[in-house]
């Protein structure tokens, strides 16, 4: 009885999505005008079939065949006597029930609008993408990573006994398991999956200590016992693959889909300022917040507590969004980048940040810091622990230059 009851609400939710759900089939292909009657409803051959496409795959695979086909008419029956009794109870009468079914309607009628005049408009053709990997090499570099798996003791003298043990023959995955201190890694022999050279590694954090005793290992070979911020270790490196530039071939889905995101993004601001205009709105919500709008002083200091750094990067935004003109703007978008490079890892996003601010504020005393930070933000082994250490690391790397 579970079962039936799930299959009528996947084909309910089937509805609602509409177009977006599952990948065209063959449909049903029953060989009459009409599929199915309930009462004096009729389910015609079309709309049976176009029920049956927006099932996603899993659900499709469930009603294959002549007698699958059968049971999937069976299962609109039994959803039509449902929601003919739904009817007779006037339960689409009771506001709540009126209130959601008008904001389903209202999705299914979006998303077909952004099909048709925005989403299905954008066109990328292949000059383009041809072009985005042309001018943007750094996105499509491979850093070198390896894997390793690794043993941890507070002990020095148990870490030399175990790597012995290793040595005599005993398997460093069941000893990991068994004598291991790193309760994050040892369940899975010890093995901290794949790392860059100086990047954060699972198990361990980022130690470049730990990096350095172990970037240059062959790949099953033994590390000596060596100690690093938690403790002391011995390692293996288990697999290694050297950094690499993925080919155009490689990226040019990647780079469709994201050209395709950014227009459509674009062709949708616009069409909403259109719209604005036909439609005009009222947001009461804003213009209450508005009333009570922080400083940027507030917001600065909202942001230097907040330790979300999703959180942290929408308040220092807000400062360049409601106050540009702001002495402490370019800096609050600098640390937007930083936040980006050093907290998310996102060196993307980073860079576009440090890009923003050289556009927006090329005056500005971060400008230095920003191109310093764009050039080495993911190179290994770099590691900033403040903004100001920025600025130092910026200034010495210039000063040379001033010289000459």
């Amino acid at each position: 009885m579970f079962a039936k009851r799930a299959a009528i609400v996947v084909l309910v939710a089937a509805a609602a999505c509409g177009w977006s759900c599952g990948k065209k089939d063959e449909g049903i292909k029953v060989k009459s005008g009409l599929a199915a009657r309930v009462a004096d409803y009729k389910i015609t051959e079309e709309a049976a079939n176009r029920r049956f496409e927006e099932l996603p795959d899993v659900q499709r695979k469930a009603f294959r065949g002549p007698d699958g086909k059968a049971k999937f008419v069976d299962r609109l029956i039994e959803e039509h006597l449902l929601y003919r009794a739904a009817l007779d109870a006037k339960i689409d009468e009771e506001e709540t029930i009126a209130d959601r079914m008008r904001w389903a309607t209202m999705n299914i009628l979006v998303a077909e609008y952004f099909s048709r005049n925005i989403g299905g408009k954008v066109k990328v053709v292949p000059a383009e993408v041809e072009k985005y990997y042309a001018d943007h090499p750094d996105e499509f570099k491979q850093p070198p990573v390896m894997r390793a798996q690794y043993i941890l003791s507070s002990d020095s003298l148990k870490a030399v006994s175990l790597r012995k043990r290793i040595l005599a023959g005993e398997k460093m995955t069941d000893l990991a398991v068994k004598e291991s201190e790193d309760a994050a890694t040892a369940p899975g022999g010890g093995d901290v999956g794949f790392f860059n050279p100086g990047g954060y590694i699972k198990g361990v954090g980022q130690s470049e200590i730990f990096s350095k005793a172990v970037e240059n290992l062959e790949v099953g070979k033994l590390s000596d016992v060596f100690r690093f911020e938690r403790g002391f270790a011995i390692a293996r490196i288990s697999e290694r693959n050297p950094g690499k530039v993925q080919t155009l071939d490689e990226a040019r889905r990647t780079i469709e889909a994201k050209l395709h995101s950014t227009r459509s993004e674009e062709l949708y601001n616009q069409e909403v300022e259109r719209l604005k205009k036909k439609y005009p709105p009222e947001n009461y919500v804003r213009d209450r917040l508005d009333k009570t709008k922080r400083t940027a002083a507030e917001l600065w200091e909202m942001a230097q507590m907040e330790s979300d750094p999703r959180a942290r990067i929408q308040y220092y935004r807000d400062i360049v969004t409601q106050y540009p003109t702001e002495k402490n703007a370019p800096e609050a978008l600098f640390m937007i980048g930083f936040t980006y490079a050093e907290d998310l890892m996102d060196f993307v996003q980073a860079r576009r940040t440090f890009d923003e601010l050289l556009q927006k504020y090329p005056e500005s005393g971060m400008v230095e810091s920003a191109k310093w930070m764009k050039e080495n933000v993911d190179k290994p082994g770099t590691k900033f622990d403040s903004p100001e250490d920025v600025q130092r690391q910026a200034g010495e790397a210039a000063a040379p230059a001033k010289k000459k």
